[in-house]
């Protein structure tokens, strides 16, 4: 559970993420955000490599996740528990902080864009904008078990931790520069 802000007064909600929970990778970040004022962050994800049985979420099942950098034998093991085409996907760190007028929002903006969080935006206008932060590492391949190799899913892993640990160095980045909100 993630304590946020409104007003002066704390209260808890549950994450919106589909996990309901927050990424122990992410927490810090979010506990600097939400202390500042004029922000609540509201659903997060530090990145993570997974393995679905369809592309849209919505309606898939996560055969196989990780927030953290994984082995080939892990990917590989799930891989053989699947039929048919699944879809891998290497997520970049995404966070979706209320804002509580448009100006807070475009400093937040400016800051991640400054690290490099290039593909975020305020996602909605009203009397609390929506800011989404989000990273640009991302990979996405179709799987199917008969026709995969080992050795290319040793080479899918491989670029997938690459992406994901410069996703982490982002997270770690972002830190820094909203200490001082």
């Amino acid at each position: 559970m993630l304590k946020y802000k409104s007003g002066n007064t704390k209260s808890v909600k549950k994450d919106k993420s589909p996990q309901g929970f927050i990424d122990e990778d992410i927490k810090h970040l979010l506990d600097l955000i939400n202390s500042a004022d004029g922000y609540e962050t509201t659903s997060s994800c530090s990145g993570r490599i997974t393995l679905m049985n369809r592309q849209d979420k919505k309606e898939s099942e996560w055969l196989f996740k990780s927030h953290s950098a994984v082995k080939a034998d892990e990917l590989w093991n799930a891989l053989q528990n699947t039929s048919g085409r699944v879809w891998f996907m290497q997520e970049p760190v995404i966070i979706h902080v209320k804002c509580f007028s448009l100006e807070s929002a475009e400093k937040l903006l400016n800051i991640a864009r400054e690290i490099g969080m290039k593909h975020s935006g305020i996602v909605a206008l009203g009397k609390e904008p929506i800011l989404e932060i989000r990273g640009s590492e991302r990979m996405e391949a179709i799987l199917d078990k008969s026709l995969a190799s080992r050795e290319y899913i040793e080479i899918l892993i491989e670029e997938a931790n690459k992406k994901l640990l410069k996703a982490k160095e982002k997270i770690n980045k972002l830190e820094k520069a909203v200490s001082c909100l």
